[in-house]
């Protein structure tokens, strides 16, 4: 006769389970930020100690000046400032352009991370719990994926992500859980 192996309290195995899942998402969140580091802002607009006061020291200093509307009463002294410079105007659309660029990778790595994740808790490696992780884990992944690019993309794009997703979780349903 073949010993059997010891059964485990089911919190044992829960936690077993969700430790698996929670762990390879920080893994696969980990990858990604070492794969693809997001772009730091630090990068496009460093940040500016001294702000202009006038507009042709702001242009200068790659800034774009806003005259106030409606402009001030002149102070007695002269001094009063007619304006202000924004010096993140013109660093502001290459960095969010950046930023968008890193969404777009971030969420294609994430989903191709969740897929791996998915498929590999399908195969037959010999333990549930595992297995159960795994998949589990591909389904957090591609939630999060999605959700973290969600705002970024355009209402075809969420169209296809939600229609990819329900498909391949129905054809996962019908081939593995036939009843």
């Amino acid at each position: 006769m073949e010993p059997t192996a010891p059964q485990h309290p089911k919190f044992v195995r829960w936690a077993l389970l969700i430790g698996i899942v929670v762990i390879l998402n920080i893994f696969f969140n980990v990858v990604l930020a070492l794969a693809y580091p997001a772009p730091n802002y630090e990068d496009f607009c460093p940040q500016s100690r001294i702000s202009p006061t006038d507009a042709p020291t702001c242009d200068a200093q790659g800034g774009v000046w806003t005259e106030y509307s409606p402009a001030p009463k002149p102070a007695l002294s002269g001094s009063e400032m007619t304006g202000y410079c924004d010096m993140y105007a013109k660093c502001q659309k290459p960095f969010q352009a950046a930023n968008d660029r890193h969404a777009l990778y971030a969420f294609v790595l994430m989903v191709g991370l969740g897929v791996i994740a998915l498929v590999m808790g399908f195969m037959p490696i010999g333990s549930s719990i595992v297995s159960s992780g795994l998949s589990y884990g591909g389904v957090l992944a591609l939630v999060i994926a999605s959700a973290q690019y969600w705002g970024d993309a355009g209402n075809w794009i969420r169209l296809a992500i939600s229609t990819v997703g329900l498909l391949a979780l129905l054809y996962i349903g019908w081939r593995r859980f036939r009843d």
